[in-house]
């Protein structure tokens, strides 16, 4: 498989075009990088509450999980 049909593109593009997505059965993410990424932008930009609330997670369980290891102790 040399090409991969692109949703928003409406039409082939190589498959180096495309990252990598275990979960689908060609192992490869339904859009092009460049449109995945504009989708991903767009989507961020209308659930910005969301994204605030999942970065404030993650931050909380990275700072949890580095309390202990500053080499400088």
């Amino acid at each position: 498989m040399r090409e991969k049909y692109c949703p928003d593109c409406r039409g082939p593009r190589p498959v180096v075009d495309f990252g990598r997505n275990c979960q689908s059965v060609d192992g490869l993410h339904y859009y092009c990088k460049e449109h995945a990424a504009k989708r991903q932008r767009e989507w961020a930009a209308l659930n910005r509450e969301k994204v605030k609330a999942m970065r404030d997670r993650y931050l909380k369980r990275m700072r949890a999980q580095n309390a202990g290891a500053n080499p400088y102790d």
